[in-house]
């Protein structure tokens, strides 16, 4: 009660607000896939040029870094592990380091990075009990020699009632909801899902997924 009085007590003064976010789901216990080999996840990369993701109630609310980051990579490895069959290794790369050298480094088939380029929040002005995000998204892959073979943008929305008259609790589910949205394109994704069997199951995987 304290923590909803002190947000509202901050929205009135300074008319903003940052949303803080759960780290998203659980990564410590991942599925080990007998016999096939692991891919590393890199750590997302927020390519956002600001924190600030929109209006809501006239307050501007603030996603941190950090926060998304933790979020959307949390459940990139779980859709990996899970969805998409696969054993993880976590990695951190930067924009200077060569995929070749961790792909060895982590002994990984393939290196999965994907990168936040945009988080924003609008209102309906038809249903103006509703509030939406669009996310923006680009997953690409690069094989152990360091080759992209894939990359591919994706816009995510989602619209959500609010229920809630705390700020900040709306946005939040609004948030998970958008990042699970734009991860499940992914996965209908027919060239994702040949390089996915390929990796699973070598040549023989890939012509499978091509026909199906």
């Amino acid at each position: 009660m304290k923590t909803t009085s002190l947000l509202l007590i901050l929205l009135l003064i300074n008319g903003c607000a940052t949303a803080r976010l759960s780290s998203g789901p659980d990564t410590t216990a991942l599925i080990q896939h007998k016999d096939l080999a692991s891919v590393g996840v890199a750590t997302a990369i927020d390519d956002r040029e600001s924190e600030a993701i929109g209006t809501l109630r006239g307050a501007t609310i603030a996603i941190k870094r950090n926060d998304l980051v933790d979020l959307v990579s949390n459940y990139l490895i779980r859709y990996i592990n899970e969805k998409a069959g696969l054993n993880v290794e976590r990695v951190e790369i930067s924009d200077t380091d060569s995929i070749k050298l961790i792909a060895s480094k982590n002994k990984v088939k393939a290196v999965i990075v994907l990168r936040i380029k945009s988080l924003k929040l609008f209102s309906n002005d038809v249903m103006p009990r509703l509030i939406g995000a669009e996310l923006i998204l680009e997953l690409s892959v690069f094989d152990e020699t360091g080759q992209e073979i894939y990359r591919r943008p994706v816009i995510s929305h989602f619209e959500n009632p609010i229920e809630s008259p705390v700020v900040e609790k709306n946005a939040k589910e609004l948030i998970e909801s958008v990042i699970k949205n734009g991860l499940s394109q992914y996965g209908k994704d027919a060239g994702l899902k040949k390089i996915i069997a390929k990796f699973k199951y070598g040549g023989v995987g890939a012509a499978l997924a091509q026909i199906f």
